[in-house]
């Protein structure tokens, strides 16, 4: 027989206010329990208490898909592309006297300014809203990809294809990328491998458009084309979003370093800081690497679309996989192999059928990070809190995208232009992470072949 006392206080369950009744169906006592209160305690208890969330695993839900594939689409596709415009400013010299590892810091700029926003996003968007934030980011990122196409100056493609771009791409892709886990449970590494994939997606199409527009109209207006189609598809698709849970009253805090008491949260922060370090490095620096080997430049482009398509589909088949054979085992794994990659493949890279393969194999493991990182996270924290924890968690990209290829620059240059050691760099820093994420796996389960 149940007691008042056993029961959660108001307390410790949410508002009435902090609940939308379309997500939360409100509970009933059990009608035989015997509650030693009256019936205005009663009639609270029965208003306050939450049964848990139940999800439409569809409907609307592959709406939200689709608006989040298209935002990341333009954020994160045209930074897969970076790598055909690194190519085309050295082999040009359009910055006179510009080196390989001065001409990279804008890529590493660009993808870590992307993650420059993450600690303040929850406070943002509880502030502005999902759809203002989104459609904010669009005009940032769209303006400094326009800008870039006037600059004279290296430091000035610093700021505008660098921060003003990873800035406004990061406000639109970090509040929307924990969306469309809202609204599926058994489905949700589909969901979120689908959702991921129009960054591949973007990659495939975008590297070699933009390969077409610098060719046929020049790099400048290749940029301004660029920056008006974002904002355009951008906004369309903003009609795409909708949120399941409700984001909270305006006046949060800023950072919610409770996080951080969190074990899982810290394992997953800190795999976050190691793998990209090396994840965008191959990608970016391929173009160079193949004609440096004597390679077309236009093969760079078509290498980094194959990747990109590859990484696209990898993305929603890892996200099935992760479903049904665990996913903290499936994103392990899948970035073993593609450090691995990188010494098997890349590091025996002379013509272009090794080339291909590198980026086929490659590909195909390296976008399990980017699909099944949210997908985990959604494990650790819990989806009622993944929209305040994800900009946090995602800050942890921002020293590896901002570090890792100039660093890999650097040494290829420290090497007199030998690629060997920027390749043993690239492979072991994702191996590193996926090892400290299996200390975590191995600690809500030490069987090595069960689903976690």
């Amino acid at each position: 027989m149940k007691k008042v006392s056993d029961i959660p206080s108001p307390s410790s369950t949410p508002t009435a206010e902090s609940v939308t009744p379309t997500i939360f169906e409100m509970s009933l006592p059990d009608k035989e329990a015997d509650l030693d209160c009256d019936e205005k305690d009663r009639a609270a208890l029965e208003a306050k208490t939450p049964t848990p969330l139940e999800y439409p695993e569809g409907g609307f839900g592959w709406l939200v898909v689709f608006g989040a594939f298209m935002i990341q689409f333009c954020g994160f596709g045209f930074n897969f592309s970076w790598g055909v415009y690194q190519e085309y400013y050295l082999a040009e010299n359009i910055f006179p006297g510009a080196t390989l590892s001065q001409v990279s810091w804008v890529g590493g700029i660009g993808a870590s300014s992307v993650f420059l926003t993450g600690p303040f996003q929850a406070s943002m968007t509880r502030r502005f809203g999902l759809r203002p934030m989104i459609a904010a980011g669009a005009v940032i990122s769209s303006t400094g990809i326009i800008l870039a196409s006037f600059t004279k100056e290296l430091w000035q493609l610093y700021l505008t294809q660098g921060v003003l771009f990873g800035l406004g791409a990061g406000m639109s892709i970090l509040t929307s990328i924990a969306i469309p886990v809202q609204w599926f449970n058994k489905r949700r590494g589909l969901a979120s491998g689908i959702s991921v994939a129009g960054s591949g997606i973007g990659g495939a199409a975008l590297a070699p458009m933009n390969r077409f527009l610098i060719s046929k109209v020049g790099f400048r207006w290749a940029l301004r084309v660029m920056g008006l189609s974002f904002v355009v598809i951008i906004f369309s698709v903003l009609v795409c979003i909708r949120t399941r849970i409700p984001i909270g009253r305006r006046g949060g805090p800023i950072f919610d370093f409770s996080l951080f008491r969190e074990p899982g949260f810290v394992t997953m922060y800190f795999m976050g800081v190691l793998v990209t370090f090396g994840y965008l490095t191959p990608v970016y620096l391929l173009p160079n690497y193949v004609t440096d080997i004597g390679m077309d430049p236009k093969t760079g482009a078509t290498l980094v679309s194959i990747f990109s398509a590859v990484n696209a589909v990898s993305r929603v088949i890892l996200g099935i996989a992760a479903d049904k054979f665990g996913r903290f085992n499936i994103l392990a794994l899948c970035t073993i192999l593609g450090g691995l990659s990188c010494y098997i493949f890349w590091l025996n890279t002379h013509n272009l059928a090794m080339a291909v393969v590198f980026v086929i194999f490659y590909g195909a493991n390296g976008g399990g990070f980017v699909s099944l990182f949210p997908v985990v996270a959604a494990e650790v924290i819990g989806v009622e809190r993944l929209s305040a924890a994800v900009g946090l968690l995602y800050s942890s990209n921002l020293f590896g995208n901002l570090l890792g290829t100039p660093i890999a620059s650097a040494i290829v240059t420290a090497s007199g232009g030998s690629y060997t050691w920027a390749i043993v760099f690239a492979g072991t820093i994702p191996i590193l992470g996926a090892i400290l994420l299996l200390t975590h796996r191995f600690k809500i389960e030490k069987r090595l072949f069960v689903k976690v």
